[in-house]
Parts: C-alpha cells; sequence; structure tokens
C-alpha cells in the first residue's frame, strides 16, 4: 500500500472535481452542447465509479458509528438518486443532441440530484479525523484498490454493487 495516500485528502480531491465536472456540466448544457455533456458525463462516471465503491464499501460502512444507521441508509440512497440520475442524463445525451425542454430538465436533474451529494457528503471528511490509524489505512486500501480496478460508475451499480437501482 502507498503509505502517503491520505484518504481525508482524496475524499475532498474528488469532490472538487466531482463539483467542478457538474458545473462544467451546466455550462456545457446551457449552449446546448450534447457532445461536450457527454464527454464530461464520461469523465464523472469515470471518476465516481471507484469513489462511490469506497464510500459504499469502507468509508460509510466505518464512520456509521457516529452518524448512525438511518443516515447510512440516507447516503446510500443518495447514490441511488445519482446512479438514476446519472443514467437519465447519458439516454438523453446519447441521441447526440438535445432541445431546449432537455436543457432545462437535464440542468435540474444536475442540480437536484447530483450536485447536492459531493457537497453533503464532503462534511464527512469532519468526521474522519476520529478513525482510528487502522480505520484510516483500511479507507487508503479500499480507495487504492476502487481506483486500480477502476470500474465506473454505471457499470459498477449494474454488476459489483450490492444494492441495486
Amino acid at each position: 500500500m502507498n503509505e502517503e495516500l491520505d484518504p481525508i485528502r482524496e475524499l475532498r480531491e474528488d469532490h472538487k472535481k466531482v463539483k467542478d465536472y457538474l458545473l462544467e456540466l451546466i455550462d456545457a448544457l446551457n449552449k446546448k452542447d450534447a457532445q461536450r455533456s457527454l464527454e464530461i458525463l464520461i469523465l464523472l462516471d469515470k471518476l465516481g465509479g471507484p469513489h462511490f465503491r469506497f464510500e459504499e464499501e469502507t468509508l460509510y460502512p466505518t464512520l456509521k458509528k457516529f452518524f448512525g444507521e438511518e443516515y447510512y441508509r440516507y447516503l446510500l440512497k443518495a447514490h441511488d438518486r445519482v446512479i438514476t440520475a446519472a443514467k437519465k442524463i447519458a439516454e438523453v445525451l446519447g441521441k447526440g443532441a438535445i432541445t431546449e425542454d432537455e436543457v432545462r430538465m437535464l440542468i435540474s436533474i444536475v442540480r437536484s440530484e447530483v450536485l447536492p451529494h459531493p457537497i453533503e457528503c464532503e462534511g464527512l471528511a469532519l468526521l474522519m479525523d476520529r478513525l482510528s490509524k487502522e480505520e484510516i489505512r483500511a479507507i487508503a486500501k479500499s480507495i487504492e484498490r476502487s481506483r486500480n480496478e477502476n470500474v465506473p460508475l454505471l457499470e459498477w451499480a449494474e454488476t459489483i454493487r450490492v444494492k441495486k437501482v
């Protein structure tokens, strides 16, 4: 394992990238640029798979002792919403062109179903400083394994994820 990997920093950097991509996606959608929008969605899919995987397999279960079962289920449902939204966005963008109505709908989906999650999830880093060195190491290993396997979000959701949408 790479001893230099800092899970708190990695979590924050992923959330920053996702936030930036989502804002770029909104901008591309406003320009009715279906091709660029799809390119950004693919980047999000590639980043999101390993990220959601380590969150669900290691981070959330480890932090559950702080926030409890109810919030744990809430976080999994937030992932469900993001996955469902990504499928819908991909379906519309996959046509190659988007109408004004589709632009409004897709921007609404991004703003209401996707963008809130990385903003909200960023707060979990506040709890990570309460974890033991062993727990931090386990999260770091999970990040590395998820990134090495590099399964995109929608593929992970259909093939590996325990909870199916």
